[in-house]
This record gives structure tokens, C-alpha cells and sequence, in this order.
């Protein structure tokens, strides 16, 4: 059984690929891995999903007994329908897709995998590690000549890859987003202000869950401005920054950004404070959200916390709700507001790709658009007569 395993080195964490048995490191694996990470600039999260990818690449030639250089990708795609997660109670059990039967993994799902041992590929490749005349397995070849490739870096009668030949139809994502009425519900539900500042937050902002419990108390300009901090961004904003955090929360992308904040938002960080600035041991942490209510108190709030506050949520609203459908609801809101670069920056996604999925036009704004036309009054003040 391979499974994807963390390390940390002097330059920086990352995922490899190990074999469960001995934990043996996995080298072709480990090699593009740390290329992805550290030559490429993957976050830590991409760097996880990657090392995912390949560790059911690996597995599942282990359990062909087949050799690693002797890609057979349609079969990987079919095996990957059926073979439960590693994590999964019993990994060793098949699913039977088929009607009625939902497949292991989605479509969009296989896509990212495979996209991810491809790449492993491409790099195995580029070192010398495969015979780099097998890429025609995997991707579709073009002359460079196509594409205008005639520079001293391509010679004429090379060829680029143009895309890969595994590539299964992509699949709109069904949305994730909680409904708004049940997002007032969650507020009012919770018990103090830390948790209502917490939820208001993720769903007026778009913040993901890491992003959100790294916040430090200098991140916050709440003041109409924000000179005396050296900040030159004008009204209430805070920022957020890529940072090593003792509570384990992340940035998954290593750019910083600034995010504006409603006036709602500045009143109930006003109240929390309050709060916090009542326990001694808040007022020696730096973090914006800690414990307030339990052991350890004033250290900052750690994952498993937010989970925790939303399960219990949840049940008192009816309906589940995850940190992460609070961000959903945010973008689908943005997306009918603003252009998608916009929500993009807000979001912090590296792809406007990224912010496509917020797009979810229901019935109503699809009627509007067809009795907003240019000829639909005509019509409707004609009657249809003919002439």
C-alpha cells in the first residue's frame, strides 16, 4: 500500500509518496514532488494532492504487479471508479459502477488525478528516469513549427506537447453553497461573540477556514484609514498573509492579499474584543481568534475547533453546514455582483478557472435574462400577429 506522507525539510514542508509496509520512500515520486514543491512553487496543499495522485499511481500497479514505466492509463481511469481511498474502513473492496451505483471517484476527480501522474511523466521524462519517446502515450504531439516554435530553444522539427489523451469530459460541480436563510440561522445560533465574528466572517468575506484562524491582530485595519499603519488601502480591510502558524492553519496561496470588510463585520470585531481583552492570557497572543472559553486559554483556535463549532451549529440550524460552503456562498454571491477577476482577487485563486464554479444562474436570473431582451417587448406589445 503506497499513501502520501509529509515532510518537513530545512527549505520547507512537503508531501512524498511512501510504501506503508516499511515506509520506503518512493524515489521517482519523491524527486517530482519536491520539484513540484520547491521548483515549481506549489503550495503545501497542491503538494499533498499531487503526492495523493501518485501514491494510487503506484498502488495501483502494485496490485497489477505491473511495472511503473508501462503507463496503461484507460485502465487507471477505470481502476479509480472502483478502488476506495486509502483511508476508506475497507481499501481493499471494489464498487460496482454501474446504474444505481455511483462511481468511487467523479469524473472531475479522475481528471486531477490523472493530470497529476502525467505530470510525473513529463518530469520522469525531462531526468532521464523514461524513455521520453513514450510521451505519445500520454499526451498528443504537435510540430513545433505549429506554434510558431523557432527559436534557438526549439529546433524546427520539434514537437510540444498540446494536451493530454486521457482527458475526461469535465462535469459542472453540483453546488456547495449553504442558502442564505440558513447562514442567518448559523449566526443566530451561536452563543458568544468569537463565534458569531467567526461565521460572519467566512460568509461576508469568502475566507478560508486556515486563512481566517491565522489572522493576527495587525492584519486588522478597521479605521477609515489606515496611514498611521503604513497601510495605503483607504476603509475598513484586513490582510491576508502566508505565515507559519503554531495552530497549524495555512494560506494556501503564497501571495498576500487584501480583502475589504462590511461595516457590520468592523461592530462585531469591536464586541469581540471586548471579550478577548477580558481574559489575561488572550492579551499575550497575537492571534486574532483563540480560546475564550477552554484549555489552554488564550491560545489560538486550531482546526478541529471550527469543525467542532460547526457540528454543533448544524444540528441546532437543521442543516449541515461545512466553513467551506460559507465561502461557496460568498462567491456565488460575488459572481452576480462583480466581474470574475474581482472575485478572484477576493478569493485569492491563482485561475480565474478557479472562480468559473461560482457561476450558478438559477431560474429566476435565466427568466430575467430572456424578459429583459431586445425583442421580447416587441412581442409581447405585437401579440405575435401576423401581418
Amino acid at each position: 500500500m503506497y499513501r502520501a506522507f509529509w515532510f518537513r525539510t530545512d527549505a520547507g514542508s512537503y508531501w512524498s509518496v511512501v510504501e506503508d509496509c516499511d515506509y520506503r520512500v518512493e524515489q521517482l515520486a519523491d524527486q517530482f514532488l519536491q520539484f513540484a514543491r520547491f521548483g515549481r512553487g506549489h503550495t503545501e496543499s497542491t503538494s499533498r494532492k499531487y503526492a495523493e495522485a501518485v501514491a494510487l499511481y503506484f498502488r495501483f500497479c502494485a496490485e497489477r504487479s505491473s511495472d511503473w514505466a508501462s503507463p496503461d492509463m484507460t485502465a487507471f481511469q477505470m481502476w479509480l471508479r472502483v478502488a476506495p481511498a486509502p483511508r476508506h474502513p475497507h481499501p481493499e473492496r471494489r464498487v460496482w459502477a454501474g446504474p444505481g451505483h455511483a462511481a468511487m471517484r467523479s469524473d472531475n476527480r479522475i481528471n486531477l488525478i490523472t493530470h497529476a501522474v502525467c505530470e510525473m511523466f513529463k518530469f520522469a521524462a525531462a531526468e532521464g528516469h523514461w524513455d521520453s519517446a513514450k510521451l505519445g502515450q500520454l499526451f498528443e504531439l504537435a510540430p513545433a513549427r505549429a506554434y510558431g516554435l523557432r527559436d534557438r530553444r526549439h529546433h524546427p522539427s520539434a514537437v510540444v506537447l498540446v494536451r493530454r489523451r486521457h482527458s475526461l469530459r469535465p462535469q459542472r460541480s453540483a453546488r456547495n453553497d449553504a442558502p442564505v436563510d440558513v447562514v442567518k440561522a448559523l449566526a443566530a445560533a451561536c452563543h458568544n461573540g468569537r463565534d458569531l465574528l467567526l461565521v460572519v466572517l467566512l460568509a461576508t468575506t469568502g475566507l478560508r477556514r486556515g486563512e481566517a484562524l491565522g489572522l493576527r491582530l495587525n492584519d486588522i485595519h478597521f479605521l477609515p484609514t489606515s496611514q498611521s499603519l503604513g497601510c495605503p488601502v483607504e476603509g475598513a480591510h484586513l490582510h491576508v498573509v502566508p505565515r507559519e502558524n503554531s495552530n497549524g492553519a495555512r494560506v494556501k496561496r503564497e501571495k498576500p492579499r487584501m480583502v475589504p470588510v462590511s461595516a457590520a463585520l468592523v461592530g462585531l470585531y469591536d464586541h469581540y474584543r471586548q471579550d478577548r481583552d477580558r481574559c489575561d492570557h488572550a492579551r499575550l497572543s497575537d492571534y486574532v481568534f483563540v480560546n475564550l472559553y477552554r484549555s489552554p486559554l488564550g491560545e489560538p483556535m486550531k482546526l478541529h475547533a471550527v469543525n467542532e463549532l460547526f457540528t454543533r451549529l448544524s444540528g441546532a440550524v437543521g442543516h449541515k453546514v461545512t466553513p467551506h460552503m460559507l465561502r461557496h456562498t460568498f462567491g456565488t454571491g460575488a459572481a452576480r455582483e462583480a466581474s470574475l477577476d474581482v472575485v478572484a482577487e477576493l478569493l485569492g485563486h491563482a485561475s480565474i478557472r478557479s472562480t468559473e464554479i461560482y457561476l450558478h444562474p438559477d431560474v429566476a436570473l435565466q427568466r430575467q435574462a430572456i424578459e429583459k431582451g431586445a425583442l421580447a417587448g416587441y412581442f409581447d406589445q405585437s401579440g405575435g400577429d401576423e401581418q
